[in-house]
């Protein structure tokens, strides 16, 4: 039987959540530098004390959100795992995915992106806790594609795993500055993927 959260538990979840979705649409349609704990205070009709009681600053709720989002991101990617299609279209059609299913927060991202390359020191604990969600769907993918034999052997899944979130990051970053409909962005992951592949897969006999 599902346990029923104690009403007390559900406003207070109900509150931190409209907290986020105020604080989010404000920082996207502003600007995350433009937009004060005040402001989102009085968006949400509660008071600034209340804001503080569920996050201690504003880059905690935009690290909360974002934590949020890539988890629920990353929980649908386990269909890749045992995708049949040709290397290079996995990997393109794993980041397509993504972009895709974050395309309704993009602006949101855009925010973010921005203030994590900024403020690079003061994300980075977030950064790496986020990561967390992140590394093991790249692991599961890539040790499933290598035990099928569409990745060489030899090659280390740890390296591979930082290799492709690096350019995944690149790409992220021009999915976020062009914008809909995204075609640019779409061209370049499918060549990428394949010239990335192409060091990838074992020599064909």
């Amino acid at each position: 039987m599902t346990e029923v959260m104690p009403r007390r538990d559900r406003k207070k979840a109900a509150l931190k959540a409209r907290i986020l979705t105020t604080a989010i649409e404000l920082f996207s349609r502003h600007g995350f530098a433009e937009v004060t704990v005040d402001q989102i205070a009085e968006a949400c009709d509660v008071g600034k004390g209340t804001i503080y009681n569920y996050f201690n600053a504003k880059e905690d709720i935009v690290v909360a959100f974002m934590a949020g989002l890539e988890g629920r991101v990353q929980a649908k990617l386990g269909r890749f795992v045992n995708d049949l299609r040709p290397l290079d279209t996995v990997l393109a059609e794993f980041i397509l995915f993504q972009f895709r299913l974050k395309r309704p927060y993009h602006q949101f991202v855009r925010v973010f992106l921005a203030q994590m390359f900024l403020q690079t020191g003061q994300f980075f604990p977030y950064i790496v806790e986020m990561q967390k969600a992140i590394d093991p769907n790249l692991e599961s993918l890539f040790q499933g594609l290598q035990k099928r034999g569409q990745i060489r052997a030899e090659i280390e899944i740890s390296e591979l795993i930082l290799a492709f979130k690096t350019m995944h990051l690149g790409l992220t970053a021009l999915w976020a500055i062009e914008g809909p409909p995204f075609r640019q962005t779409t061209r370049t992951v499918r060549q990428e993927m394949k010239l990335l592949c192409e060091g990838l897969e074992r020599e064909k006999t």
